[in-house]
Parts: structure tokens; C-alpha cells; sequence
């Protein structure tokens, strides 16, 4: 595993590093990553277990949500109906936002997520409330079976919670998260059906865009995503 704290880039969306202070383990690897969406919903009402609306399929140009797009950080691309993410830069995480002009609140978002090729020691997460590139919401799982939620406010990161759990794969993981409320903010992550977190954040964003995140702090990484589904809570 790799240490060290190493910051985001500002250019990618970032504002301050992954995790805080956990010793002898990936800090700035986080993740993000994307989603092929078999279904893609509208973030329109609905009840707080409601099914999603499908809106658009995924094509080899993108979905309603993501589209195609090459920066320093990384690229996301389009096989069929898969959507990839590369992270091409060392502790510079590739934080891919939707195309959104709303400010969302209530949210749940699910996806497989799955390693494809370069460093094994990576993290993929999904982000709610974005924003700008120093305030949003990281949920996240990472390589060794580890997780953690992080709150960045004016770019300094504040871990929520962390750990590991059994119910997180290496390779591939069926992943899904909800952010709900205000005061407190409650952010829950599950992999494999099962939660692993979740957090109570008193001093909450309100509002924000959703996106996705991949990272390693080793060199290259490469990961893709699936059956992405975006509702309102």
C-alpha cells in the first residue's frame, strides 16, 4: 500500500486530498467512476424507495448524464454500453461530474464498479452535492476492503467514517449510496447489498451536482461502470 497525503488538482475538480491522516494506508486514491446506465432517471420527485424513471439508454457517445471527455487528470470513454474511467495521473484523482445544471439534494445512486486494468491499489466512489471543486460529499470504497465518506469545505477534507468491511471485493463491487437531509446531512454506502457506513454530518451542504471519482496514488488505473441509476430520495 502507498502512503502519503498528495493533493487534488484543481483543474479536475478537486480541492484538498482524500483521506486525513490514515496512517499506512492510500491516501489520495479516491475514486470515482462511472456508470453505464441501462437506466438513466430523471431527478424528479418520488417517493424515498421509488423505483427510477428511465430517461435515456447509454450509447457509444455517452448518456444523459456522462458524456466522453479527455483531461490531463484522465479520460471517460464509451464501449457499448459500458462506460469507463481512466485515472492518468498519480495521486490525481479523475472526478467525473454530471452534465446537471440542477442543484440536487435527496439523492441515491447505484452502479457496478469494476477494476479493468493498472494499479491495484485504487479507490472508485461516487460524489453527492458537489458544489465547486473544495465543497462536496465522497463516498467511496477502496482496494483491501476499505470504505470511507469524507466531507471536503473550502478544500480541506473531514473523513466522516472509515474502516474496512468483508463485504467489499478488490476487483468488483455492486455499490450503492444515499445522501439525504440537512441537519444532519445522513450519507450511507452499501456494497453487495449490504451497508458498510454511515455518516451524520451536522455542518452539511445543502445542495449540489452528483458525480463520480477513480484514483491511485501508483500510476495508472483504469475502471468501469455499470447499470448506473441516479433517483431522487
Amino acid at each position: 500500500m502507498s502512503e502519503g497525503d498528495p493533493g487534488l488538482d484543481a483543474g479536475d475538480g478537486g480541492g484538498g486530498s482524500f483521506w486525513t491522516s490514515f496512517p499506512a494506508i492510500l491516501t489520495a486514491s479516491a475514486v470515482f467512476l462511472g456508470a453505464l446506465v441501462s437506466a438513466i432517471v430523471a431527478l424528479r420527485g418520488g417517493g424515498d424507495n421509488g423505483p427510477p424513471v428511465p430517461t435515456t439508454t447509454t450509447t457509444a457517445q455517452g448518456n444523459e448524464y456522462f458524456v466522453p471527455v479527455t483531461r490531463p487528470a484522465g479520460r471517460v470513454y464509451f464501449e457499448g454500453e459500458t462506460m469507463f474511467v481512466k485515472a492518468s495521473l498519480p495521486a490525481r484523482p479523475m472526478l467525473v461530474l454530471a452534465e446537471n445544471d440542477e442543484q440536487l439534494e435527496d439523492v441515491g445512486m447505484s452502479a457496478r464498479a469494476e477494476w479493468v486494468s493498472g494499479a491495484k491499489d485504487f479507490g472508485v466512489g461516487f460524489v453527492c452535492r458537489y458544489a465547486d471543486g473544495g465543497n462536496y460529499y465522497l463516498l467511496s470504497v477502496l482496494s483491501g476492503g476499505r470504505y470511507h465518506i469524507v466531507r471536503y469545505r473550502k478544500g480541506k477534507p473531514v473523513s466522516l467514517s472509515r474502516g474496512t468491511s468483508g463485504a467489499i471485493d478488490d476487483d468488483a463491487n455492486d455499490l450503492n449510496v444515499r445522501c439525504v437531509g440537512d441537519d444532519p446531512v445522513i450519507l450511507t454506502l452499501r456494497a453487495g447489498g449490504q451497508e458498510v457506513a454511515r455518516a451524520r454530518d451536522e455542518a452539511g451542504i445543502v445542495a449540489g451536482n452528483v458525480g463520480l471519482r477513480l484514483g491511485t496514488s501508483e500510476s495508472v488505473v483504469t475502471a468501469s461502470f455499470r447499470g448506473f441509476e441516479l433517483r431522487a430520495l
